[in-house]
């Protein structure tokens, strides 16, 4: 890509630096992401599940050099997710890194798994809440706990979605879970989530 090289970094030893100048606003990295199905996901080289992210419960591949962009505090760039680049915050020097705020990316993938969840629960369909739901997970309400993804799946839609209100994240260590709490309509929800073949799945919820 013109404008940027690899070199070394953090992201499997790898990041992306500026080979001529930037100016605020300037595109400086684009990216066209490869959407994975399942099996794709698993026959993936080793080390490359590392750039794979999890958007509305698809999974998605960054290319080089998007994937290699390395995380900062005070990031050069930003994330433009509709037009998929990377757009200068300020001025980049030649030789500077290009850096974006990954935490970014990690609320975009959770927002995008509960419009995902709740566009499921409003449609009521088995298909798309299947897809969002790991094998072994465990839902718990009503002083009993139902296991597995089919009868968690039937639980869910046997009864009306409600009205959310005030969902909250709460990001694990190495972005690999999230919690998640709401209110729905007069009960408090929270819901577990791992990534699992790298895509958001939902492990545990609890409705009190």
């Amino acid at each position: 890509m013109d404008g940027v090289t690899v070199g070394t970094g953090d992201l499997a030893g790898k990041g992306v630096y500026a080979t001529r100048d930037f100016a605020a606003g300037d595109v400086v990295v684009t990216y066209q992401l490869q959407p994975l199905d399942e099996a794709g996901y698993l026959a993936l080289p080793a080390g490359d599940d590392l750039f794979v992210h999890s958007y509305g419960g698809h999974r998605y591949l960054y290319p080089a050099p998007a994937r290699y962009v390395n995380h900062a505090d005070d990031p050069s760039c930003y994330q433009d997710f509709d037009r998929c680049c990377d757009i200068a915050r300020r001025p980049i020097a030649r030789g500077e890194a290009i850096t974006i705020d990954a935490t970014e990316e990690t609320a975009r993938e959770l927002d995008t798994f509960l419009q995902a969840y709740r566009r499921a629960l409003d449609d009521r369909s088995a298909p798309a809440l299947t897809a969002l739901v790991d094998h072994d997970a465990v839902r718990w309400a009503g002083g009993e706990a139902i296991r597995g993804r089919d009868a968690v799946v039937t639980a869910l839609l046997d009864r009306p979605p409600g009205s959310w209100s005030k969902p909250e994240w709460l990001i694990g260590t190495g972005r690999w879970e999230a919690l998640c709490s709401a209110q729905i309509d007069e009960r408090h929800f929270t819901m577990l989530l791992k990534i699992v073949k790298g895509t958001w799945q939902i492990v545990y919820q609890h409705t009190g």
